[in-house]
């Protein structure tokens, strides 16, 4: 599996995990639970015996391109001078790949997401790219769903192509809880944003629908820093997936989950050896009284809590959040405020 290049984008800031996530220490780096390994970490040894060392790359942001390689030692790193979403970063690693091996296959990954079976993971993955090294097609990898999820966007499938992948119909934004259960009835799968392509095709898909990036690559002679201020800022779902005709999907069933904020933590708590009887003990010490719904991470401290259910306390340097349960997903306007007051802690 030779021309297998694994690209994983870990650019992102996680601020729903603030105060253990900040903009120098992003999710990406942190570990939850026991095991000790930062998520980006169990990410790559997840292709262990499918992708080697020296054909894996990790593209991530300026600020953070020290800590990333401090994690990551043996891995190439490409440091965006700005971050421009997500479709910026997957042309600039396609143009390196394609570089060196023009029909080489890509995965590209996410480096925050928690996969628990990763036999099902690596079975899936290599069927995808067998798929893509010999058809001219587009790969998602559909998230076979647990629940009705209204935090992601869905896969609506068509014709199943001799015994292998489904045609993708349409790319469905996030939706109600009223849709979702319609979504999971009808056997829809969860985009997970994980993709699967050879290097040619996915940059004749850019030529096609973004072809302002070729522009502006030819004309700064690759030079990145000239390159990505006239790139458009936008997601590679949008830029390209949702408007390809040639997308197809393989259902992935492993236990995926997005982690995308502290109430995420209560799906995966078991398998991360963090439940507790009051809720979720992700680090630290929960004495709980008449509390219940709890998640605590609080490393080397003690936190008792008596009367209060539902409710998020993370304890981080010199910060400690506060939060009920079901504002989680607003915890970003909390950053936002400490980015005035006190930037220092975000």
């Amino acid at each position: 599996m030779s021309s297998i290049h694994l690209v994983v984008m870990a650019g992102g800031s996680g601020t729903r995990f603030w105060p253990k996530s900040t903009s120098k220490k992003p999710k990406q780096l942190l570990a939850f639970g026991k095991g000790g390994k930062s998520l980006l970490a169990q990410t790559l040894d997840r292709f262990v015996g499918v992708v080697p060392d020296n054909q894996r790359i990790i593209v991530t942001t300026e600020l953070l391109a020290d800590a990333i390689k401090a994690d990551a030692p043996r891995t190439k790193v490409l440091a965006e001078p700005q971050g421009r979403n997500s479709a910026p970063c997957v042309y600039w690693a396609a143009r390196v790949v394609a570089d060196q091996d023009p029909r080489g296959v890509m995965l590209v990954m996410s480096a925050d997401h928690y996969v628990p079976k990763v036999d099902a993971f690596r079975e899936c993955v290599r069927h995808a790219a067998d798929w893509a090294k010999s058809h001219d097609d587009l790969v998602a990898l559909g998230v076979t769903p647990s629940r009705p999820e209204t935090g992601y966007g869905y896969l609506r499938l068509g014709e199943r192509l001799n015994g292998g992948p489904s045609k993708v119909e349409a790319f469905v934004e996030k939706p109600s809880f009223e849709r979702a259960k319609e979504f999971v009835k009808a056997g829809y799968l969860w985009n997970g944003g994980m993709f699967v392509w050879r290097a040619d095709m996915i940059l004749r898909a850019f030529d096609e629908f973004m072809p302002e990036y070729k522009t502006a690559w030819d004309s700064s002679n690759a030079q990145v820093t000239r390159a990505y201020p006239q790139m458009t800022a936008t997601s590679i779902d949008f830029a390209i997936m949702e408007k390809a005709k040639n997308v197809v999907t393989f259902p992935l069933d492993c236990g995926w989950d997005d982690l995308g904020s502290w109430t995420s933590l209560e799906g995966v708590a078991d398998a991360i050896g963090a439940r507790h009887a009051a809720g979720v003990l992700s680090a630290g010490e929960l004495i709980a009284v008449e509390s219940q719904g709890l998640i605590v991470d609080a490393p080397g401290r003690l936190v008792a809590v008596l009367g209060l259910d539902d409710v998020i306390i993370v304890e981080q340097g010199n910060a400690i959040l506060v939060a009920k349960k079901d504002r989680a997903q607003d915890i970003r306007l909390l950053v936002d405020a400490v980015k005035k007051l006190r930037p220092e802690l975000a």
